[in-house]
């Protein structure tokens, strides 16, 4: 089964269970062995660890997205989700099915961790050693148009009808399989290394095309197992660190919430947040539900 190529943080669980707003009688299945009612069911979903899980991730998309979520624009998500899709050609849609969620599911998680990250930007002290080592890592702007081919065969075939001469739109239109960017022929908005949504294959290949025009002379084989034939359109100077430093911190943030040592970090900078808001779980069965959030980071007596 393919795995989406989340580049942005999926540190919240982003799962498809639905708290029911209703706590009633209704009757939800009935067979020859019973009936499940609404109760029931809310009942047992509350003791259930997806059930708790469900419920924390409720509360902390609610209270990150308040304080958050206006550094998160709609543009944002749409253009961090057609990067995506561009890059599943016309496996996009067998990839939601298989991960068991929607166009709009997908949105809504890529909305989700890209608020995550801007809350942990606020309250993550970034170093100047930090700044400075991602700097001497960065690669400037660049702008490449890529085919999606639909196996490593087409796309050696794309490639051998280019060295032929056959013009890149001509190309493009007989070999990709995604039509995310055909009106611009397959040409990506423009990234640079501090991309998340980019498979770091393709920015690899990119960053390694030295003249405009030129294209990659074997296929690019992306994380997700997709083969990429991309070519260099245009790129830029690199620009001085103080008008990259904001990409750079976002960069260095989100390298942070990837890394699997940091997650009590994370759940300590989300307590934080939990706490300064006063979440107050009523509900006895859902009480212990944030505690792994609301109790990181706070010392024991004694220590």
């Amino acid at each position: 089964m393919r795995k989406f190529i989340w580049g942005l943080i999926v540190v919240i669980f982003c799962g498809g269970l639905i708290f029911l707003s209703l706590n009633s009688s209704k009757t939800l299945m009935t067979s020859d062995s019973g009936k499940i009612t609404e109760k029931q069911f809310m009942t047992d979903l509350k003791k259930s660890s997806a059930g708790q899980q469900e419920f924390a991730n409720m509360v902390i998309n609610k209270v990150l997205a308040e304080q958050y979520g206006t550094n998160v624009s709609k543009s944002d998500v749409q253009d961090a989700f057609d990067t995506q899709k561009a890059q599943y050609g016309d496996a996009f849609k067998s990839t939601l099915a298989s991960n068991n969620t929607t166009e709009e599911q997908f949105k809504t998680s890529i909305k989700n961790n890209l608020i995550v990250t801007e809350a942990v930007k606020a309250n993550y002290k970034i170093t100047d050693k930090e700044i400075q080592k991602a700097y001497k890592d960065y690669h400037q702007n660049t702008t490449i148009s890529m085919i999606t081919a639909k196996d490593e065969a087409s796309a050696k075939n794309a490639i051998a009808d280019l060295k032929s001469d056959n013009s890149w739109e001509t190309v493009y239109k007989k070999y990709t399989t995604d039509k995310t960017y055909e009106k611009s022929n397959g040409q990506l908005p423009a990234f640079d290394s501090t991309s998340t949504t980019v498979d770091p294959a393709v920015q690899k290949a990119a960053f390694e095309l030295s003249k405009v025009g030129d294209y990659t002379t074997s296929p690019i084989t992306g994380s997700t197992g997709s083969y990429y034939v991309i070519k260099l359109d245009k790129t830029t100077t690199k620009p001085s660190l103080n008008s990259v430093r904001s990409k750079l911190s976002d960069q260095i943030v989100s390298k942070f919430l990837t890394d699997q040592k940091n997650t009590s970090k994370v759940q300590a900078i989300i307590g934080k947040v939990l706490r300064k808001e006063n979440v107050n779980v009523k509900d006895a069965q859902l009480k212990t539900a944030l505690n792994t959030y609301l109790t990181a980071g706070i010392s024991s007596p004694g220590k």
